[in-house]
């Protein structure tokens, strides 16, 4: 008699990132509606931004932890350059855009930094559940 191994051994890394990212995505929903309400059109181009600056970033941190972990074919070095290149545009852009634009609304700021976090905390209440329920 074999029997099922638990829940916890079936996930694969990938059910979890895509299940953070989905969080993430969420909480930045959330928070951008009450940044929307509550402060404004400011509030929510900063919190947008920098919402988007820490999601290309993690994207980009899990991008390289892949590439850097599996025995393949590494890319040319000028396509490599170009991409990081452009990925730092894209970040200076949207920095430029939450501290100019957006006159640095601490807390819409903040928020949009934080939506990761609340991803993860998402993660971490997911897998509490599931381990109460069997």
């Amino acid at each position: 008699m074999t029997s099922e191994p638990p829940w916890y051994d079936r996930e694969t890394p990938a059910d979890v990132l895509r299940r953070i990212k989905r969080n993430a995505l969420g909480a930045a929903i959330v928070f951008a509606v009450f940044a929307w309400i509550f402060g404004g059109f400011r509030a929510f181009l900063g919190l947008t931004c920098s919402a988007a600056v820490t999601m290309i970033s993690f994207l980009w941190l899990e991008e390289i932890v892949t590439v850097l972990l599996q025995p393949a074919a590494h890319q040319h070095a000028r396509r490599l350059t170009f991409r990081v290149f452009a990925r730092f545009a894209l970040l200076g852009v949207a920095l430029a855009v939450t501290i100019i634009l957006a006159r640095f609304n601490a807390v819409s700021v903040l928020l949009g930094f934080s939506i990761i976090v609340v991803g993860i905390f998402g993660e971490a209440l997911y897998s509490l559940y599931r381990s109460f329920a069997g």
